[in-house]
């Protein structure tokens, strides 16, 4: 079992050099030998101790995203009436935002079309255009909705209830 836990721990401290991933296997061989305490705390305690911020770590895109919009709904849990009505005219702000983040995207991606028309008339090339400018406004609307609810988060969890 203490194996099983040892090679957790090891995926787990995957930010530190191998070195010192060993040497806080030593260090810590009497909490991987106990079953009550989570090797995830073992983790935090680790990453506390050498100042690391978990919260900071690269969990991927995706998740990332997704914590965001859970802490965003917790939020929402612990506000006043007043509160919350800010926040939900903070929130509609923010869509406009980026709806209207989209126009520059359409605006160059019809200028590209306007020279694509004076090189060729092949219609694969206004597909793959297309397609570049919706793959690269996808991804920096996703960037822009995980940076604003972050910001959002940090401004109304400090905030009295």
């Amino acid at each position: 079992m203490k194996e099983k836990r040892v090679k957790e721990l090891k995926n787990e401290l995957n930010v530190l050099l191998k070195e010192e991933v060993e040497k806080e296997l030593i260090l810590n061989d009497s909490k991987l030998e106990d079953e009550k305490i989570s090797v995830k705390d073992i983790v935090k305690d680790i990453y506390l101790k050498r100042g690391i911020d978990v919260s900071k770590l690269n969990k991927g895109l995706i998740n990332n995203l997704i914590d965001n919009i859970s802490e965003l709904f917790n939020l929402f849990k612990n506000k006043d009436k007043k509160t919350k009505n800010k926040m939900y005219l903070e929130i509609v702000y923010i869509v406009l935002l980026l709806i209207l983040m989209k126009i520059p995207f359409d605006l160059v991606r019809d200028i590209g079309y306007e020279y694509i028309e004076l090189i060729t008339t092949n219609s694969l090339f206004y597909t793959l255009w297309n397609f570049a400018f919706l793959l690269l406004y996808t991804i920096t609307l996703i960037c822009s909705v995980i940076v604003l609810i972050r910001n959002f988060n940090k401004k109304y969890k400090d905030t009295s209830l």
